[in-house]
């Protein structure tokens, strides 16, 4: 294959597929930086061996075992960095729809739910991004995780479980402190 129809392959892979990879890698490793760092390793990666790709699994699923294992390989990495997220994710149209109200408890539910994923261990936030964000089916992220698809389910349920609690936790600590704010 020449260079040219591989680089248009390329091309149309980051197409496709670069803002699913660039959201995981983010979601992964909570630092845009390094996110971004990881997006152009997996592409690097994909060029380098797309003439080996076997299509034994879906091009998505391919692309986000090697997003994964690059996210695996930052953490492992002495030049690991951890930041909070702000409010860069939200957009004016977002901040504007609906009332004011909605939007504000629609923001904590969001910020809430984003501090449970992110407070489980890699290897479980991995399952809940593959699942619950990227849309895999369990096919899919067993074969990512090179694990059998009972495994997976059985997986996703602890983990469902562990996120339920630690969002329960979340709400009964957020009610104590609005009463707390409100005895004062």
């Amino acid at each position: 294959m020449s260079d040219g129809n591989m680089g248009s392959r390329l091309s149309a892979l980051i197409d496709e597929y670069g803002s699913c990879v660039l959201n995981t890698a983010y979601l992964y490793l909570n630092d845009r930086q390094l996110a971004e760092d990881v997006f152009q390793e997996v592409f690097i990666k994909a060029y380098l061996k797309m003439n080996t790709f076997e299509f034994r699994s879906s091009v998505k699923t391919w692309l986000i075992r090697i997003t994964i294992n690059q996210c695996k390989d930052v953490l492992k990495s002495a030049y690991k960095k951890r930041v909070n997220i702000g409010f860069e994710g939200l957009d004016h149209a977002s901040l504007c729809s609906g009332s004011v109200e909605e939007t504000a408890e629609e923001n904590i539910e969001n910020e809430m739910l984003y501090r449970a994923v992110m407070s489980l261990k890699p290897q479980h936030r991995e399952l809940i991004l593959l699942r619950y964000y990227n849309e895999l089916s369990l096919d899919e992220i067993a074969s990512i995780l090179n694990i059998s698809n009972g495994a997976v389910r059985t997986r996703l349920s602890r983990v469902t479980a562990e996120l339920k609690k630690i969002c329960s936790g979340q709400i009964a600590e957020n009610a104590r402190v609005n009463l707390t704010r409100a005895d004062t």
